[in-house]
């Protein structure tokens, strides 16, 4: 049987609609918190198909946070969770049963994101620590961290969308 880096190595991401802009999502430090809380969040006890077994703190109102995105963008997630990202959270975040593709990669995930997005517009949205390269002045889409400590509910969506649409008209 092949190892599990070997059957990674295999897998392509499907695409998303064609021509919708994505939102490219981290989960540790964006959708759930490891450490310290700044705000109001639940534990929660997370497992991908009973193999393994996380208890983590997912910050009120990120489920809303997640369904604003998902309205808007196509969603990828670019994670070490890999797989189990979607299966891990699909309940708790109220996630359709489809999965979302992923990005199998932990860290220096620009090239990756580039490469995937093509000519689509594109948001990545993780916390600070994945950048082991420095970030070009012009990434190509819009890069946004998250204070680990909020998560996504710390961030301004409008903004967010108004930086990948442009104003509101």
């Amino acid at each position: 049987m092949p190892s599990p880096v070997a059957l990674l190595a295999k897998y392509t991401p499907a695409a998303v609609t064609s021509g919708t802009p994505l939102a490219v999502l981290g989960v540790d430090g964006v959708v759930v918190l490891d450490g310290e809380t700044r705000v109001p969040a639940r534990l929660e006890h997370l497992s991908a198909r009973g193999k393994w077994v996380r208890d983590l703190r997912v910050p009120d109102g990120t489920r809303e946070a997640v369904a604003h995105l998902a309205r808007r963008y196509g969603i990828v997630w670019a994670s070490e969770w890999g797989p189990n990202a979607h299966l891990a959270l699909a309940e708790v975040l109220g996630l359709p049963a489809d999965p979302w593709p992923y990005l199998p990669l932990q860290f220096n995930k620009l090239a990756a994101i580039r490469q995937y997005a093509g000519d689509r517009p594109w948001v990545w949205i993780d916390d600070p620590v994945v950048d082991l390269d420095p970030l070009p002045d012009d990434p190509g889409g819009v890069v946004v961290r998250v204070d680990p400590a909020k998560g996504l509910v710390g961030l301004d969506l409008s903004a967010i969308d108004e930086a990948v649409f442009g104003p509101a008209s």
